[in-house]
C-alpha cells in the first residue's frame, strides 16, 4: 500500500508463457516463507467465470493433507479451475480440517463426490459434497436451479 507503506499480502509476477506460470505454481504453492504457506495461483479478472462451475466442500481432513495433495487425488476427476483451498488458521497456518476444490463441470464434481465421500485421505475418512454457494442463500452448487 503505497499510502501506509505496508505491503497487503499479495503480489502478482508476470511470466513469458503460460507454461512457466503453470510451473511456478506447481513448485511453488505452499512453500513456507517466514514460516508460513504461500498460496500460488493464476491471477484471474473475472472471478465470476469460477463461480459457475461446481465447488466441493472436502471435510474431516487430516491435518497433514495439503493443498498438493487434494490437487493430485482429486485432479483424476476432471479438470480443476483454481488452486484447491485449504482453510488454516492466519497465525498458525495450520489446517482447520476441510477445504474447497472447483472443477470446471458438473460432471466431474458428481465423479469425485461418487468416488471419494468416505475414502480415506491420509488418517481420515473424508467427506465430500457440494459446497454452499457465495451468495449466502443456502444453496449448494450443483442444486436444481
Amino acid at each position: 500500500d503505497r499510502v501506509t507503506q505496508t505491503h497487503q499480502g499479495y503480489g502478482f509476477c508476470e511470466y513469458m508463457s503460460e507454461e512457466d506460470a503453470d510451473y511456478s505454481i506447481k513448485i511453488m504453492n505452499q512453500i513456507k516463507l517466514y514460516g508460513k504457506p504461500i498460496r500460488v495461483n493464476k491471477a484471474t479478472s473475472d472471478k465470476k467465470n469460477l463461480d459457475v462451475g461446481a465447488s466441493l466442500f472436502i471435510g474431516n481432513l487430516d491435518p497433514d493433507v495439503d493443498e498438493k495433495m487434494l490437487y493430485d487425488t482429486f485432479s483424476a476427476f476432471g479438470v480443476i479451475v483454481q488452486t484447491p483451498k485449504i482453510a488454516r488458521d492466519p497465525d498458525t497456518g495450520n489446517s482447520k480440517g476441510y477445504g474447497f476444490i472447483s472443477y470446471d463441470n458438473f460432471d466431474s464434481s458428481d465423479a469425485a463426490i461418487d468416488a471419494m465421500n468416505g475414502q480415506y485421505l491420509m488418517n481420515k475418512s473424508i467427506t465430500v459434497s457440494y459446497a454452499f454457494k457465495k451468495d449466502g442463500k443456502g444453496e449448494r452448487h450443483g442444486s436444481a436451479a
